[in-house]
């Protein structure tokens, strides 16, 4: 079940996704350990997305950062 389409999907059509990204859209990179801190994260930061929203979520976070 995706997270933001609410939408039944098999387990090859979804990807598992940090809720707060791992590099902030805003800040940008900030050190390697942030980085690693943000990827290890824990189960309360992930979500199930389908592929589509995957891609629409990430696409969303990359117009902040450019902003």
């Amino acid at each position: 079940l995706c997270n933001m389409c609410h939408q039944e999907h098999t387990a090859k059509d979804v990807q598992v996704d940090h809720i707060e990204p791992i590099v902030d859209p805003v800040k940008g990179f900030q050190t390697w350990d942030i980085f690693i801190d943000r990827l290890f994260c824990s189960a309360d930061n992930l979500q199930v997305l389908c592929k589509p929203c995957h891609a629409e979520k990430t696409k969303q976070e990359k117009v902040k950062k450019t902003k």
